[in-house]
């Protein structure tokens, strides 16, 4: 399988530490929203934590995921800068999982930001979280074959309306298509859900947890035959 070398994205490179700390950023402010981080960050309440601290920690929570996934070439960000996107293709992984990828990077960023008592609540989170956080189930599905997982994307606020969505994902899709590969993803809610129906994903199942009321929904996109 070739490089994803997709046109309109810039692909970031380890060394392009502007450009990480810029997607780190974007990331990390647009998945304030989203319900898996919202519930995950809720463990902070009981100290008082506030939305300008959560945030700071999400922050390094994609400054790690950055730096992880970087060296697979496996972060982009819109010529533009208006959009940013975390996806692999599994084969340019050799071997790794997208858990034995973050495993290495341990958390690096994230604990040299945290305190003490904000890993032990979140670590605590996590661990209650389990049942409702399955990260690498598209390898099984997929079956050994070669597909695209995306585990990160987000548009700058400002931009939103204005197509950089579909404009940061039709190439990957393009790619695709081109090279019959499954897309895969999750999401935590019925806005997100509609809107991945709406860019042709499916659902496969949900997982569910008693402790929370939001549940992962895992989705692919089968790849669409091209045009003669």
């Amino acid at each position: 399988m070739v490089a994803m070398n997709l046109a309109g994205l810039t692909t970031v490179k380890p060394e392009d530490r502007e450009l990480a700390h810029r997607a780190a950023i974007l990331l990390g402010d647009s998945f304030m929203e989203e319900m898996w981080f919202v519930t995950w960050l809720e463990a902070l309440d009981e100290i008082g934590t506030d939305d300008a601290r959560k945030r700071e920690l999400l922050h390094a929570v994609f400054a790690d995921d950055i730096e992880a996934f970087a060296p697979y070439g496996a972060i982009f960000m819109l010529d533009d800068m208006t959009a940013a996107v975390g996806g692999y293709l599994y084969s340019e992984l050799g071997g790794e999982t997208i858990t034995s990828v973050e495993g290495a990077q341990a958390g690096k960023r994230f604990l040299e930001t945290a305190t003490p008592q904000e890993v032990e609540l979140l670590e605590r989170r996590e661990q209650e979280m389990v049942a409702i956080s399955s990260f690498d189930w598209a390898r099984k599905h997929a079956g050994g074959e070669d597909h695209i997982n995306f585990f990160a994307w987000a548009v700058d606020p400002a931009a939103r309306g204005k197509g950089s969505l579909r404009r940061m994902l039709a190439p990957f899709f393009a790619f695709a298509d081109e090279h019959g590969l499954k897309c895969y993803l999750e999401c935590y809610s019925d806005r997100l859900q509609s809107m991945y129906e709406h860019l042709g994903f499916e659902m496969v199942d949900e997982l569910h947890s008693p402790d929370f009321d939001v549940y992962e929904r895992r989705m692919v996109r089968y790849p669409k035959p091209l045009a003669a």
